[in-house]
């Protein structure tokens, strides 16, 4: 017994003296903060059921989407700025886009804002936090978003994040096949639009916007113009100018006015068909799978 008791203490006096060897002098640093970043609209909602408008593979490069990116990293509970980038344009062939932080982040919770498809930061408020839709009135660019919470410790260091869509578009196919003249070009305008959107996917204040097209084909033109959402259901009014070579600039040929729902990332799609009996335009809104015939302003339902 007395012997085995010895050979006890010995073996316990040597795992303490063995100890201190194995306690590390260094630790590594903690892995930068990753974030990627996806794109989650990469078509239309109603895509597939609009024959004027093609779907995109949801295959393609990130840049296939977005052209180009700007982001900045927030504090979440002071709302200071950690890290920012400036606007960049993508070049990479890869769909979910790597984004890595600066090392010297500490652990923390913050806010990510990614605003993309602009060419230009002018159209981001004095916070960067919104972003004006329409400047100057004109349709402006496809702007995609998105605004995430991001935790980062030892257990959270890579996230990925997915940019939607923040406008919708406006389809107008013009058919004048029974028309005698020919038109040259046409402008149009559509009040009750949402001015701008933050962070939040909030939208507010209102506007309106123009916009002009030449028509290279004479019979059957197909415009398409990006717009803001409606501020109203049915409330945004479309009011359309055909001009012809034998109208006078300050005598277009006008249909009648319209009222619309643009909605995010949906596409709105109208169809002007000339009825040379009644010597105006036939107007359909495509409703689902169907198009619904416009008596005056309202909707033929």
């Amino acid at each position: 017994m007395k012997t085995t008791g010895t050979k006890i203490t010995y073996l316990l006096l040597m795992l303490a003296l063995a100890l201190p060897s194995c306690v590390r002098d260094e630790i590594d640093d903690c892995p930068p903060l990753q974030i990627h970043i996806a794109v989650k609209d990469k078509n239309y909602f109603n895509v597939d059921k609009v024959d004027l408008e093609q779907r995109l593979s949801e295959d393609l490069a990130f840049r296939e989407y977005v052209p180009n990116l700007y982001y900045v990293l927030r504090d979440f509970n002071t709302g200071e700025v950690v890290d920012e980038s400036g606007l960049e344009a993508i070049k990479s062939d890869e769909k979910l886009l790597p984004v890595e932080l600066c090392p010297c982040i500490p652990h923390g919770k913050y806010i990510l804002t990614v605003w993309g498809g602009m060419s230009s930061l002018d159209v981001l408020g004095d916070n960067l936090l919104s972003l004006d839709l329409n400047p100057e009135n004109l349709e402006g660019e496809d702007i995609y978003m998105t605004n995430d919470t991001i935790l980062y410790d030892a257990w959270h260091n890579n996230q990925t994040v997915e940019m939607e869509r923040t406008k919708g578009k406006l389809i107008i196919e013009k058919i004048m096949e029974s028309y005698p003249g020919s038109v040259d070009h046409s402008q149009k305008k559509i009040t009750g639009l949402f001015a701008r959107v933050d962070n939040d996917f909030k939208y507010t204040n209102e506007t309106f916007v123009t916009s002009e097209y030449q028509w290279e084909q004479r019979k059957q033109v197909v415009s398409k113009t990006v717009l803001s959402p409606s501020v109203k259901e049915k409330e945004s009014m479309l009011h359309l100018d055909l001009f012809t070579e034998e109208n006078e600039p300050t005598k277009p040929l006008i249909p009648n006015d319209v009222y619309i729902t643009m909605r995010r990332n949906e596409l709105t799609v109208l169809r002007y068909v000339w009825n040379a009996e009644k010597q105006d335009f036939d107007i359909y809104l495509l409703i689902n799978d169907n198009w619904e015939l416009v008596h005056g302003m309202e909707i033929d339902e």
